[in-house]
């Protein structure tokens, strides 16, 4: 999960590079190239596309390794060309499902070599999901939280953990950055940044009934040096603007100093408490 995440980071991060190499179509037409890929496959392939809710619901039911590899390459390239094409798209979703690949691909490969019970396939897939997301965002805590809650189960805590942990220290120990971030950076000025410490993350949900709630990104007083870089909501990825209303249930990207996690986390923590 470590050395795949941080494949897909680099791949996020450098195939820009890619369409600009590209002379006869300007930026707002590198659209084009995923959109060429994607006709033949919504044609002869049409289960296999979208955000991959369904895909991940109908994986225990495939049982060929060389059919669950394609899919995965298909899906991790698309992602990436897609991505970078800048056309309006996220990756939260893309990356829960190339993980449930990845546990698919390889429980089913345990399954042939006899050393697996079929039915256990699953909690592989379950598994590996929560190990690619906190490989690329580099979110352990919120990845065992998130696959925790998807699954409606705390059975399978201590191997989210497991996986979650140790595909966050094999990124790190690769090099890899957290994806949200490093992305926001290459939209980021110089100006915009006026960090005392290393630029860092900080990932909070948004409860029922606090007072961020129903209010505007422009309308919190957010602390010092604080950025909402994204907000995943359902299967979706927003970047913010002032404008953007936050909602019960919001998961908010936040980019914040280093120096000041304690202060900023405090400060979120006041205003999450229940409005009055």
């Amino acid at each position: 999960m470590g050395l795949i995440g941080r494949f897909y980071q680099w791949g996020l991060l450098n195939f820009s590079h890619v369409y600009q190499k590209i002379p006869v179509l300007t930026r707002w037409l590198h659209g084009i190239i995923p959109a060429l890929i994607l006709v033949p496959v919504m044609y002869y392939i049409p289960g296999y596309v979208g955000g991959g809710n369904n895909l991940i619901l109908s994986l225990n039911q495939i049982h060929a390794v060389n059919v669950l590899v394609l899919i995965f390459l298909l899906r991790i390239s698309f992602s990436i060309v897609s991505y970078d094409s800048g056309l309006p798209g996220g990756i939260f979703l893309p990356i829960l499902t190339m993980g449930a690949l990845l546990g698919a691909v390889y429980g089913q490969f345990m399954v042939d070599l006899g050393l697996l019970d079929q039915k256990l396939v699953v909690n592989l897939i379950i598994f590996s999901m929560a190990g690619l997301f906190s490989a690329i965002v580099r979110s352990p805590f919120t990845a065992i939280m998130l696959i925790a809650e998807m699954v409606g189960s705390l059975l399978h805590l201590m191997p989210l953990a497991v996986v979650s942990v140790a595909a966050y220290v094999v990124n790190e120990l690769l090099g890899g950055v957290p994806i949200y971030e490093s992305l926001a950076g290459r939209m980021q000025t110089k100006e915009d940044n006026d960090y005392v410490g290393e630029a860092d993350q900080l990932t909070i949900s948004i409860y029922e009934g606090s007072q961020l709630a129903d209010h505007q990104v422009k309308e919190i007083a957010w602390p010092d040096r604080t950025l909402v870089r994204v907000i995943h909501r359902g299967q979706k990825d927003i970047i913010p603007n002032g404008n953007t209303r936050l909602l019960a249930g919001d998961l908010l990207v936040l980019e914040i100093d280093e120096n000041q996690r304690g202060l900023v986390y405090d400060k979120m923590a006041s205003l999450q408490e229940a409005k009055e």
